[in-house]
């Protein structure tokens, strides 16, 4: 969770500028949101609940349009960034048969 809360602080930091005194805030919303995406049934890979959680807690630090934005990209980044992994994983099976 530390890499990804880490992407997601950078996700962040590319749409706006950031103080230091928000970096906690920033990976505790993180957590806090895809821990509730990861255990809420019924959201395949906690799509829509991630997000309304880090909007939510972030809208009254940050922009609603720079969090939406922000958490967007991430989950692009994510879903792509996933995707690529298991292309390699699968050629490499390939490879080793």
């Amino acid at each position: 969770i530390l890499l990804r809360g880490s992407g997601f602080f950078l996700t962040m930091l590319a749409f706006n500028s950031i103080e230091f005194n928000q970096v906690l805030l920033i990976f505790s919303v993180f957590s806090l949101a895809w821990l509730l995406g990861l255990v809420v049934p019924g959201a395949p890979g906690g799509v829509g609940i991630f997000e309304a959680t880090a909007l939510a807690l972030l809208e009254q630090k940050f922009s609603p349009s720079i969090v939406l934005s922000a958490v967007a990209f991430y989950r692009l980044i994510s879903v792509l960034s996933e995707t690529f992994a298991a292309a390699l994983a699968w050629l490499d099976q390939q490879n080793q048969q």
